[in-house]
């Protein structure tokens, strides 16, 4: 049986980005990895290297003293697009070296910390009657407590089209029968639901959910020079102008992310500003 690796077997390949992922991140690789990783023989793991070092032959040179090949200062990755979350994964939340480990909120003695948000779900049974509504277009009795409205948690219909996603919760976009327009209901406040049954036709259309508008957003036009730079460095400006496309109805979530106005109380101006207005 041929030791060759074939470069186009799902296995094979995820043995080269193995290698990739050590070299890039890790800065070095060696046989053994391949070997205790994917249960293969150091013969096997040569092949491989070998077949690694004819797609990318300038990434690294081999250590004769440590036995190892090291990567080199500019190597680039020819497999995969390297994002910094697969290195954290990998080697610093307990990872068996490139392989990616599944992240967790705390890690004793760990180097990376997140912040957990307390945010509650809805039981699965409301999740599966959403989402099937929202799937076949069917109406939907939901009991829901708005933190807006100024009665108490109440029955009502929706006839659900799309989710949308905050960037801290999922919410479904509906027709709401009772304020006769599209609204976004958080489903985490939704505590009970009928199974859905009859067909729903909104109105009119979702025109906030289905017009897209593009944002122009500049640095803050009370930063200073030093600053200004710095903001279009963090965004990636182009002529000191970012756009972002974003549907209307979640560009209020996108502005409230972006922090365009002060959040923290302190007297300091925001770091970004629009530069153009999408309503006028």
């Amino acid at each position: 049986m041929s030791n060759a690796t074939n470069p186009e077997a799902w296995a094979a390949q995820e043995r080269l980005r193995f290698i990739e992922r050590c070299l890039y991140w890790r800065g070095w690789v060696k046989r053994r990895d391949l070997g205790e990783g994917f249960g293969i023989s150091l013969a096997q793991a040569s092949a491989d290297l070998q077949r690694y070092f004819e797609l990318n032959p300038l990434a690294a040179r081999y250590d004769t003293r440590a036995k190892r090949y090291r990567s080199e200062p500019g190597m680039t990755c020819v497999l995969h697009v390297p994002r910094i979350e697969e290195a954290m994964a990998c080697y610093l939340e307990g990872g068996a070296g490139g392989a990616i480990a599944p992240a967790s909120a705390e890690t004793p003695g760990g180097r990376i910390a997140r912040v957990s948000l307390p945010v509650r779900e809805a039981s699965p049974a409301v999740q599966r009657a959403v989402f099937f509504a929202t799937l076949t277009g069917l109406r939907l009795r939901i009991h829901y407590g708005s933190l807006t409205g100024r009665r108490a948690a109440r029955w009502r219909w929706i006839a659900p089209h799309a989710f949308g996603h905050d960037g801290y919760r999922w919410h479904v976009r509906a027709w709401c029968e009772e304020n006769e327009e599209y609204r976004d209901f958080v489903l985490s406040r939704i505590s009970e639901s009928e199974w859905p049954e009859e067909a729903a036709a909104p109105p009119r259309r979702d025109e906030d959910w289905e017009t897209w508008e593009e944002l122009e957003l500049q640095p803050h036009s009370a930063l200073d020079d030093d600053q200004r730079l710095s903001v279009e460095a963090d965004f990636a400006m182009r002529n000191g102008r970012l756009v972002v496309r974003v549907r209307r109805a979640m560009r209020d979530y996108l502005l409230a992310h972006l922090r365009l106005t002060a959040w923290d109380g302190e007297e300091r101006p925001p770091f970004l500003e629009q530069a153009t207005d999408p309503g006028a």
